[in-house]
């Protein structure tokens, strides 16, 4: 008896120590979590990284959970892990989970420690089947103290197999401190974002073909002839994709009186061509000079689309640096085509411009714009209520800034590349004296 109870208390102490060992055997965190399988109603998968504390840099990750869902879509989230390191640089890592059928993918970046970093988490994989779009992903740069920000990775995703190749990327915010990056579809061959509201280019149907003919042209429109005015820039490459501006002239103007810059009235001085803008802009930006056939109205949004189409069949264009600038009643067009294709223009700079018939709902749209504080033509208040349109859209704030030129301010907490900026000015019904080189500069932003 004595012998039994000796044995069976050795083998307890054993077991014991075990647990203990495996408890305690580790100062590095490694964590993954295990599939979750398939399920009619969409299923989800969740995984939080371990810490890793260690006098020389601990290292900590976490890889995303599987979320497979036949009936429904499946949802997979990871949380980076967390590194605490006192004597040197703590790592984070985070890789993106993979979205059941159509599913949402997102990965955030690990924090870092008192010295440390974090970088950024992978991008998410599409979801299975079907037409996969791609993941959202974050990765946001932990702050160390006594360290600085840094910019996560922007992430990537692609289509699900059996997904179309064509699967829109997934966005990705950057760090604090850092730059926004991700990638979207969209344009003839689709583009990447990056910080700023800066987009990779995206090359027309018209890259490496012959370029039409620069100078006056035409084209037919529901029947009828329209005309305009067509610039390359000197030494036009067909391989590269260029921005193209847009500019719509007055009532009492021409395409011909933008296009070589005279002034819109007789009383007024020359502003050189294309509104000064073409003088400052850089050997990458063609210019197109509109011709309204009586006057601009919202019915010649069908003419602008038209001679985009056109022109994006015959030129290298990059279809996500689209623009449009424009006077007095071409102001008033500039503003409808911020309206109405606000999917297509990435901005607008109208002067002493007005809504026309209201503004169709829509996206946000980067919007600049000027006035005379004396216009007499179209009172500067009109501009103010079309300004006011854009600040609801781009969600911003009341609240503005001053900014470049003098008298401009810039509106607050818009959508990240969605600005809009307002430049009243001691002048009556006229563009600004400061118009080429201030639209230029917020024009050649995007």
């Amino acid at each position: 008896m004595h012998n039994r109870i000796t044995a069976r208390l050795l083998t307890f102490l054993v077991v014991g120590s075990a647990l203990v060992v495996v408890a305690c055997g580790n100062s590095d965190a490694d964590s993954s979590n295990t599939d979750a399988g398939p399920s009619l109603g969409g299923s989800s998968a969740t995984s939080s990284g371990g810490a890793g504390d260690t006098p020389g840099g601990g290292t900590a990750s976490s890889s995303g959970g599987n979320a497979d869902s036949s009936g429904g879509d499946g949802t997979a989230t990871s949380s980076g892990a967390s590194a605490d390191s006192s004597g040197g640089g703590g790592t984070a890592t985070s890789s993106g989970a993979s979205g059941g059928s159509g599913g949402t993918t997102s990965a955030s970046g690990g924090s870092a420690g008192n010295a440390g970093g974090a970088s950024g988490g992978s991008a998410g994989r599409g979801g299975r089947g079907g037409d996969a779009q791609g993941g959202a992903t974050s990765s946001r740069g932990g702050a160390a103290t006594g360290g600085r920000a840094t910019a996560g990775t922007g992430g990537s995703s692609a289509a699900g197999s059996g997904g179309r190749s064509d699967a829109a990327g997934g966005s990705a915010s950057g760090g604090d401190g850092g730059q926004s990056g991700g990638a979207t579809g969209g344009g003839d061959t689709g583009g990447a974002t990056s910080g700023g509201g800066l987009t990779e280019p995206a090359a027309s149907q018209g890259c490496g073909q012959d370029p039409p003919a620069d100078g006056p042209s035409t084209i037919d429109v529901g029947g009828s002839t329209r005309e305009y005015i067509l610039r390359l820039p000197q030494g036009y490459d067909a391989a590269t994709p260029n921005r193209i501006i847009f500019a719509f002239h007055g009532a009492s103007g021409s395409a011909d009186q933008v296009d070589k810059g005279d002034p819109p009235r007789s009383d007024l001085e020359p502003t050189g061509p294309y509104f000064g803008i073409r003088d400052v802009a850089d050997q990458q930006t063609i210019f197109v000079a509109g011709q309204a056939s009586g006057g601009w109205s919202s019915s010649d949004i069908e003419y602008v689309q038209v001679l985009l189409d056109h022109l994006k069949g015959e030129l290298c264009i990059d279809t996500q640096r689209i623009f449009a600038t424009g006077f007095s009643m071409g102001g008033m067009m500039t503003i409808t085509v911020a309206c109405s294709l606000s999917d297509v223009f990435r901005a607008v700079a109208p002067m002493s411009g007005a809504l026309q018939n209201g503004c169709p709902e829509g996206g946000p749209i980067a919007y600049w714009s000027s006035h005379g504080t004396s216009d007499s033509t179209i009172d500067m208040s009109q501009g103010e209520d079309a300004r006011d349109e854009f600040v609801r859209r781009n969600h911003c704030q009341p609240d503005t800034a001053p900014t470049d030129p003098e008298g401009c301010v810039s509106y607050q907490g818009c959508d990240a590349g969605y600005p809009v900026e307002w430049c009243p000015f001691d002048g009556a019904h006229e563009p600004p004296p400061f118009s080429g080189s201030a639209i230029w500069a917020f024009l050649s932003r995007f």
